[in-house]
């Protein structure tokens, strides 16, 4: 998230994560969820369906609340992993800003679980290493190194929806 490599925008948020340490960045990562949406595939299934449309909507709207169920359900094995909580403060496609009860060191490796949305469900990953602590904020910063593709685009979809939800509200 240095100045002089920044190619995201980045965005002010409030946003719950939880934080594990690591032994090094070398270790493989433990969130395994998958950050993507898949309202669009399930829509573009059903609509080369021939079912009735009363059918499709109550399928719809049942895997849905599948979805939601699963997701707390798996919730309890995420907090016993992952024991820090850390709220995100600012986070771009490269990193992010937060506060913690914990503390951290420079350089530290650590594995980050953000929480996207709550209903529906969305969380994103990554490994990454402290830069730094802010002397007059207190916030960490915080550099993603290892990110698979699909929570690296979870994350930038997530910052480009708020920019737009931004800009909308300043219209207003």
């Amino acid at each position: 998230m240095s100045e002089e490599k920044r190619s995201f925008s980045r965005i002010q948020v409030r946003l719950k994560a939880l934080a594990r340490t690591m032994h090094s960045i070398d270790s493989p990562q433990l969130f395994t969820g998958d950050a993507i949406d898949f309202s669009a595939a399930r829509d573009d299934l059903f609509s080369k369906s021939k079912l009735p449309e009363e059918l499709i909507n109550f399928l719809t709207e049942m895997d849905r609340k599948l979805d939601r169920v699963i997701g707390l359900l798996s919730q309890d094995q995420v907090r016993s992993d992952f024991s820090m909580d850390i709220e995100v403060t600012e986070i771009s496609g490269a990193g992010l800003k937060f506060r913690s009860t914990d503390h951290f060191e420079p350089g530290q490796p650590l594995e980050i679980i953000l929480y996207l949305s709550q209903a529906p469900l969305r969380m994103a990953g990554s490994k990454g290493c402290i830069l730094d602590k802010e002397a007059d904020t207190g916030l960490y910063r915080f550099e993603f190194v290892d990110m698979r593709g699909s929570d690296m685009e979870a994350i930038v979809q997530f910052v480009f929806k708020e920019q737009r939800e931004q800009i909308r509200n300043s219209k207003m």
